[in-house]
């Protein structure tokens, strides 16, 4: 798999899930995650990879003591330019590439959501919950909210194009292509709006839940528990969405 994510992340891509999100998506998603850890304000999160702080910053607004890490100069500028007014305590952002580790460590919490992993090797997925692992002190818990193979597979079973008009008027088409051998899952975006046309393409690795936990356990994490997103309804592989999001909760338990 070619590193396309390095340049994926940019202008293109915010204009389309910056309309895709709402901020009251954001809220709500971040509150959440926060009902679902039982967080408490004070507490140190780390949101890696943060995009442009869709939740970095509400978690932060919440209580929470939040660095958000990612390796999009383009989406870290964005979060930059729209942080409240916080002390840098309370929110500030890092450009880090995840599969080396992390300084800063010490963390309640390591979140990594939206599928913000398979995007190169195995190994580099492996090295990725590594450095989450290390961030968090002993007892810390690390959450990963994804798509999964299953969900994939009820997707396609069911037509897998899709096709969305963002509120400014472009239209944006996914049409993915899933190779159900090497579990890579081609991502293939067309739009077409106010600011032209374009269109962009990623591959995903697209993992079961099993392989979720054992990477996870691979990591050096004890796993606690998987649910139906961000919510605290235990994650079955039920109804044609095949249980729908997964978020699984591991923790570190050695020093």
């Amino acid at each position: 798999m070619n590193e396309w994510w390095k340049t994926f992340f940019d202008d293109d891509y915010l204009n389309i899930w910056g309309q895709i999100f709402t901020k009251e998506d954001d809220a709500k998603q971040a509150a959440d995650l926060w009902s679902m850890l039982d967080l408490a304000p004070g507490c140190r999160v780390l949101d890696a990879p943060c995009g442009w702080g869709r939740l970095s910053c509400p978690l932060a607004l919440l209580g929470a003591n939040v660095l958000g890490v990612d390796q999009s100069e383009t989406l870290l500028a964005f979060a930059a330019r729209n942080r409240p007014d916080l002390p840098p305590d309370r929110l500030r952002y890092l450009k880090h590439d995840l599969r080396t580790p992390l300084a800063a460590t010490g963390f309640d919490v390591a979140c990594n959501i939206f599928t913000s992993f398979g995007y190169g090797t195995e190994e580099e997925d492996l090295a990725i919950f590594r450095t989450l692992r290390g961030a968090v002190r002993p007892g810390g818990r690390v959450v990963v909210e994804t798509n999964h193979r299953d969900l994939m597979c009820s997707y396609i079973a069911r037509g897998s194009k899709a096709s969305r008009r963002l509120p400014d008027g472009t239209l944006f088409v996914d049409e993915p292509d899933f190779d159900a051998i090497s579990g890579v899952q081609h991502l293939n975006w067309y739009w077409a709006g106010p600011r032209g046309p374009g269109e962009k393409h990623a591959e995903w690795r697209c993992y079961t839940p099993t392989q979720i936990v054992d990477l996870l356990q691979r990591a050096g994490l004890r796993f606690v528990g998987a649910y139906k997103g961000l919510s605290k309804i235990p994650y079955k592989a039920e109804g044609p969405e095949a249980g729908g999001r997964l978020a699984v909760i591991a923790t570190r338990e050695d020093g």
